[in-house]
């Protein structure tokens, strides 16, 4: 005899490992710690490689003037400027990607919570029977 409510279960519970569950469950596997810091490392290389395009786009839009303009600049300032601005941008950068992946670890450790506990309920009603 089928069990409606079982089966209920069972459907929200495959639904939700085909959807959600496949990106929470790989982030199941880490502590907050080292999920969150290594998804921030990950989110400055991917920072540091836009800021390099960024300024390589600028430079090349403008190439003429931009050599024009080397002979005369100060080059040390310039580099100093750069770093200044590639600093900002990083810290504002890594400060959203931390509590972005905060907020996705913490989402999916409730998502998982709440799956074990069906699969607790779904395992009480095969022992029912």
């Amino acid at each position: 005899m089928l069990n409606e409510d079982r089966i209920e279960l069972m459907t929200k519970m495959a639904a939700y490992e085909n959807r959600q569950g496949k990106k929470d469950m790989p982030i199941n596997s880490y502590f907050r710690g080292d999920y969150i810091s290594f998804q921030v490392l990950k989110s400055a290389l991917y920072a540091t490689v836009g800021f390099a395009l960024a300024v390589a786009m600028y430079i090349l839009y403008d190439i003429e003037g931009f050599l024009t303009d080397f002979y005369k600049m100060d080059i040390p300032e310039f580099v100093k400027g750069l770093g200044v601005k590639y600093a900002i941008v990083l810290a504002v950068y890594l400060l959203i990607s931390y509590f972005v992946y905060a907020f996705r670890f913490t989402r999916a450790k409730k998502h998982i919570k709440k799956y074990v506990a069906q699969l607790k309920e779904l395992e009480e009603m095969y022992e029912w029977e």
